[in-house]
């Protein structure tokens, strides 16, 4: 019985990294709203989980991030409830809804690191990371398949469902070429910590087929023409150079410098970009802010508004797009109308400065975690840990122009390798 509970639990696991895949084209609906696959996916393996540990083992394991993790779920719903009066039943019930799958999801973090803790043999540990890289995979594939097939989504009619009407760009089943382009600078770094460590121990089999993914992801993201996702990449590989090698370095400047010289379109989304930050912060007031970027900025707009109003408290998790959609700035329809283009600002404007912080807090730690556990070692967990805590440094940045910390689709990989950072005894693999 307890092997058999063991082995579902692997395999839900399993699955949950592997569900992103299907991305948005599977919603499956329950009464007036609509879960993804991982939304089910962990409905089924808390239970699970929780009964594996009333019937083999009742220690509590909460890791080193597990602390602050319970004080930014405990600040979350603090705020829900001190703004309970300022909601109506429907948005009250869809506030907790939300709330309730948001916590979820952080919770897989406590899940992923009790069963690493109490895995002796590694076994868990190698099948979350190859779905990870399955996952990869498939949506890198996925992504150049929908290119070649639907270029645009003008032609699919899609934009009459909320979709921005991207054209020539890699968008795969995520329908955003952004949250792409913030999903490969995460996980690309990891793939690069572990092609390198299956190099340097001589494992060539591995160390070339990590390479060959690598140089897809790299394409991938390249063909997102996603200026934050490139900023994120940018930054993850930057510290990965850092840690591990100069000469690397050089070698991916020169290999960003290729990729801008042989494509107008990067050359030209890449001079926009910084013509709308000078226009931005002031150096040349006369430079006119490119259209996505304006667009982005009226989303900050709009969160710094509820900041204004309620700095301390927030409105309550959940409760953002009717607060938008109240003061006139967006539809309770729309598909961004769930937050800020700035996974920060949305946090302060739903759970005030005390949720923002609590939660900078978990990233904090696991950092401070990493680190320490990467100074001057070279065994396969430091080489790991490098390329999650890159990662992580790359999604932290892409989440001000995006609100990627909040995306469910993302949030699968950010505490499962949350998880793996905190790892309490790291095993060998």
């Amino acid at each position: 019985m307890y092997l058999i509970m063991r082995k579902l639990l692997y395999t839900l696991f399993v699955l949950l990294l592997l569900a992103p895949v299907t991305g948005e084209l599977w919603h499956v609906p329950i009464w007036k709203y609509e879960f993804l696959p991982s939304d089910i996916l962990i409905l089924l393996i808390f239970p699970l989980w929780t009964l594996d540990k009333l019937v083999t083992d009742r220690r509590v394991r909460i890791g080193r991030i597990g602390i602050a993790i319970a004080v930014f779920l405990f600040v979350m719903v603090t705020t829900y409830f001190l703004n309970m009066l300022r909601f109506d039943f429907g948005q009250m019930l869809s506030g907790f809804i939300l709330m309730g799958r948001f916590g979820m999801y952080i919770i897989v973090a406590g899940m992923t690191f009790d069963m690493l803790d109490r895995d002796k043999t590694g076994l868990f540990k190698k099948l979350l990371l190859g779905a990870m890289v399955l996952s990869l995979v498939l949506i890198v594939i996925l992504g150049f398949l929908q290119l070649k097939f639907f270029p645009s989504f003008l032609e699919l009619g899609l934009q009459l469902e909320g979709w921005d009407p991207h054209i020539g760009r890699l968008l795969s089943t995520w329908f955003d070429p952004n949250f792409i382009g913030g999903y490969l600078a995460f996980l690309l770094p990891v793939i690069l910590a572990l092609g390198l460590y299956f190099k340097r121990k001589k494992q060539f089999k591995w160390a070339v087929l990590l390479a060959v993914i690598l140089i897809l992801g790299l394409l991938a993201l390249y063909l997102t023409f996603s200026r934050s996702g490139y900023l994120a990449l940018m930054l993850s590989l930057g510290i990965f150079t850092f840690f591990k090698s100069r000469k690397l370095l050089i070698a991916l400047v020169m290999v960003a410098v290729l990729g801008f010289s042989v494509s107008p379109r990067v050359q030209e989304r890449t001079i926009e970009a910084v013509d709308s930050a000078k226009g931005l912060i002031g150096l040349d007031s006369q430079q006119p802010i490119d259209p996505t970027a304006q667009l982005r900025v009226y989303s900050w707009q709009f969160a710094r508004e509820i900041i204004t109003d309620y700095p301390v408290l927030g409105a309550g998790f959940g409760r953002y797009a009717f607060e938008i959609n109240e003061r006139g700035h967006g539809l309770l329809s729309d598909h961004s109308s769930g937050g800020s283009d700035s996974s920060l600002l949305t946090l302060w404007a739903q759970t005030g400065i005390f949720g923002l912080l609590s939660y900078l807090f978990i990233g904090f730690v696991a950092a401070v975690t990493a680190v320490r556990r990467i100074w001057r070692r070279n065994d396969f967990n430091s080489y790991l840990l490098l390329g999650l805590l890159s990662g992580f440094a790359g999604i932290m940045v892409h989440s001000v122009f995006v609100n990627s910390l909040l995306y469910a689709l993302m949030m699968t990989y950010l505490w499962v390798g949350l998880a793996l950072m905190d790892e309490k005894v790291p095993k060998a693999v």
